[in-house]
């Protein structure tokens, strides 16, 4: 049922298929189905001049120069063609494509294809002249085929021609010269760019090339990377197996074959970047360059270290010559200061024999001379102030003496330097070994303190557990004063310090070495702690394990106080106590 409307009646819209889009569908579907595609394609498959003729049923036909000519010369190669030895026969010049060959793209395989299908097809009757009716048969129709079969219909066959293609040549120029390198190789690795994988391949370049083309071209053809292979010259065809065992089998003989033209290949590619890379005179111009350029390099730093050498050298001849300057100045002070200790030291011993020389020649000033009992005391007090009194004092005292008339005006000189020296503490008095001792603020010790100190001494020995606080309490317990552990030191140290002195014979200490047979003199030294003797006990068991030649040096210092050669004396006299208490034990 129509419809009537009020108004004018809508314009009917006709719509036409046109554009980029309409096209590209067109050529791609009469490229599916082997159809022309002209004159869609006219431009892009036309490489020069080309006419335009309508063949018998109303195609299209083109004459292009890509395409070969069919002239008497091509008519007899494909009549000699065999269907049955189809893998001898050259399918780009089959199909008329001798002029692109791997340069063929697909959309010129199909037309190349068509036209000799349309041409020497048995069915079809469209030959120009007599001559082709011979050759539209079904032997060149199937050789055709089968050229399209193997180039049109997938790219990896058409490679796998493509790797054993005649019309490649593969030979290696075996030696070249400097003056023809870029004309003898370049051409031979533009023909082999073809097989890489990686695209766009450097080529060789000229003599002009950067060195950054020249390093990266190397760099590409020794990481050489083919996508050749030779399945094309398989000797059997798997697809005749009759099972899959035998198919199996059949592969397996192909792919041995393969792997070793493959591996011919890689190494004639290998030859020839080899054989460049030893004639190219840019690489050796490249390796003169680094050469001089890591000469000057070294050159540089040489003389950057024989700078940096000369002026250490110089800083340390200037550290030396300071130092020797130094040293020599020390030197010489030292020297001064021996010279002028050896001076007063000299000083000092004529002044201590004048003051000796002068009380012996005067008896003592004295009158009864050895029988007065009072000479033990003078000679007291003459070693004293021999110890404590400084240089010029006793020059006063030996030039007072010298000069004095009576007799009691030399005691009371001795008195008055005697007490003048007592009453400064800690003054410190050359001794004859060198030691410093200080001089006692005690009163003088009688001959009876002094018999009953030696009787002390001698009954306790070295090595004896607290023996000067024994030997003070001995001293006073039979003594008339109280006499503390310093005041005993100081008087053994005064007696023993010169034991030439015309101290009357009763009075003098025997020597420890009598009592034993390796004691020291009994000094600030030899008092040993109770803490101290732990130590080294505990020290002695801790170092058991430890080399001999560091064992005292640790041992000391594990020993508040205590030096190594205390604490190895210390050692011996225990030990020799332990023996004699046992050899004690023994005879009893």
């Amino acid at each position: 049922m129509a419809l009537a409307l009020y108004g004018f009646l809508a314009p009917k819209r006709r719509i036409e298929a046109a554009g980029i889009s309409y096209e590209f569908s067109m050529v791609k579907d009469r490229l599916t189905l082997g159809l022309s595609t002209l004159p869609v394609l006219r431009i892009a498959v036309q490489n020069g001049t080309a006419s335009t003729e309508i063949d018998g049923v109303g195609e299209l036909q083109e004459t292009v120069d890509w395409l070969d000519r069919e002239d008497s010369k091509f008519r007899k190669y494909i009549a000699r063609l065999d269907p049955n030895d189809w893998k001898k026969q050259d399918h780009y010049k089959v199909l008329g494509l001798s002029k692109l060959r791997y340069q063929a793209t697909p959309a010129q395989l199909k037309t190349a294809y068509r036209r000799k299908v349309l041409k020497y097809h048995p069915d079809k009757g469209q030959a120009a002249d007599a001559d082709d009716t011979s050759l539209r048969n079904e032997a060149v129709f199937a050789c055709i085929q089968k050229a399209y079969e193997q180039l049109g219909l997938s790219e990896d066959r058409q490679r796998a021609f493509d790797s054993v293609d005649p019309q490649f040549d593969d030979s290696v120029p075996d030696s070249v010269e400097a003056s023809n390198f870029f004309a003898s190789l370049g051409p031979v690795f533009e023909r082999n760019a073809r097989f890489s994988v990686n695209q766009p391949v450097p080529l060789l370049g000229d003599e002009h090339s950067e060195r950054s083309h020249v390093e990266h071209f190397y760099e590409f053809w020794f990481d050489w990377r083919s996508w050749r292979e030779f399945s094309y010259l398989d000797s059997e065809d798997k697809a005749k197996g009759e099972d899959r065992w035998e198919r199996r089998e059949i592969e397996k003989l192909n792919k041995v074959e393969r792997e070793k033209r493959r591996k011919r290949d890689l190494k004639r590619i290998s030859a020839l970047v080899e054989l460049a890379y030893a004639k190219d005179p840019r690489v050796a111009r490249f390796k003169e360059e680094d050469k001089q350029t890591k000469q000057a390099q070294k050159e540089r730093r040489r003389r950057e270290r024989e700078a940096r050498e000369q002026a250490e050298a110089d800083e340390r001849r200037c550290a030396e010559a300071e130092a020797a300057r130094e040293s020599e100045a020390r030197a010489e002070e030292q020297r001064r200061t021996a010279q002028a200790k050896q001076q007063q030291k000299k000083a000092m011993a004529c002044q201590r024999r004048r003051l000796r020389d002068m009380a012996s020649t005067a008896n003592y000033w004295t009158e009864d001379g050895t029988l007065d009992p009072r000479i033990s005391t003078i000679a007291e007090q003459i070693e004293r102030v021999c110890l404590s009194a400084e240089l010029d004092e006793l020059s006063a005292l030996c030039e007072g003496l010298a000069t004095v008339q009576a007799f009691d005006g030399a005691h009371q000189l001795l008195r008055e330097c005697a007490n003048r020296n007592n009453l400064v503490e800690g003054k410190p008095s050359e001794t004859p070994a060198g030691t410093s001792n200080k001089a006692s603020n005690s009163k003088i010790w009688s001959p009876t303190e002094l018999q009953l100190l030696i009787k002390a001494v001698n009954l306790f020995p070295p090595g004896s557990q607290e023996r000067w606080k024994q030997v003070a309490e001995y001293v006073s317990s039979h003594g008339n004063e109280q006499r503390t552990e310093r005041d005993t030191i100081n008087q053994v140290k005064l007696l023993k310090s010169n034991p030439s002195s015309n101290l009357a014979p009763a009075v003098r200490i025997k020597s420890a070495e009598a009592n034993a047979k390796a004691a020291a003199t009994p000094s600030d030294e030899e008092e040993w702690s109770a803490e101290q003797q732990k130590q080294l006990e505990c020290a002695l068991k801790a170092t058991v394990s430890v080399d001999a030649k560091e064992r005292w040096d640790k041992i000391a210092a594990l020993v508040d106080g205590k030096d190594k050669r205390e604490c190895i004396r210390r050692y011996k006299a225990v030990a020799e106590m332990v023996k004699k208490a046992k050899t004690t034990a023994q005879q009893k």
